[in-house]
């Protein structure tokens, strides 16, 4: 029986091409399928790791969004491929290509139950957890097959920088391929995006951090 089940993706835009490692907890055992291949999955507690190689990918992009069906027994989970990048004076890009995010095409929430249908309509998400809240591997599990989560957001209520950049070192760890930020309440439309995780890492004590952005380029 499966109790959990990561995604995490990688993208080649040269190549047009992507790799997906899916990462599947429990006992027992499953069968999947992706793309027609089917695979029987003997489950572990501590995960096992299933990896794909695709070939002329379809990307998610934004507004018109692509995703793939991976079944685990009936279930199914509709995952996206897309790479995103960040620049402190250009703002966000989706699969390479500069994305202005605006009221229409990005949203910041703490709501699972809307995480379905902005996969489907290409918005970009922040998905924020509560500020000292550390998130378990299970939450990980359950949003990481969502293509519109780009960003780990936590909430600023006056914490000091040192408890910002460990609580990045945590998201970080649990989950290197999306950026943290964190959403100043009296500013939640234009939060300030703090740590971000996608460039290399000044020093082991700073795993994760680049500098702090003050929106520029881009709103959430």
């Amino acid at each position: 029986m499966v109790k959990n089940v990561k995604f995490f993706s990688q993208v080649d835009l040269e190549s047009g091409i992507a790799s997906l490692a899916v990462f599947l907890f429990g006992e027992g055992e499953v069968k999947t399928s992706f793309l027609g291949e089917e695979r029987v999955v003997h489950l572990k507690e501590e995960g096992v790791r299933e990896d794909y190689f695709i070939l002329e990918i379809k990307l998610w992009e934004g507004m018109a969004p692509y995703l793939y069906s991976y079944f685990v027994e009936d279930k199914e989970y509709r995952i996206g491929l897309r790479s995103l990048g960040l620049d402190e004076k250009r703002g966000f890009f989706l699969n390479g290509r500069r994305y202005p995010l605006d009221g229409n095409n990005s949203l910041v929430t703490d709501d699972l139950s809307l995480l379905d249908s902005c996969d489907e309509e290409g918005i970009v998400v922040s998905f924020i957890f509560p500020f000292g809240h550390v998130p378990t591997e299970e939450e990980i599990c359950q949003l990481s097959s969502h293509p519109s989560v780009f960003f780990w957001g936590y909430r600023i209520e006056g914490e000091k920088e040192e408890d910002m950049r460990k609580l990045n070192s945590i998201l970080y760890s649990l989950d290197k391929t999306r950026a943290t930020m964190g959403v100043f309440e009296m500013d939640y439309f234009c939060p300030k995006v703090f740590d971000v995780t996608l460039k290399r890492e000044k020093s082991e004590e700073e795993k994760g951090v680049v500098a702090l952005f003050d929106g520029k380029g881009f709103n959430l």
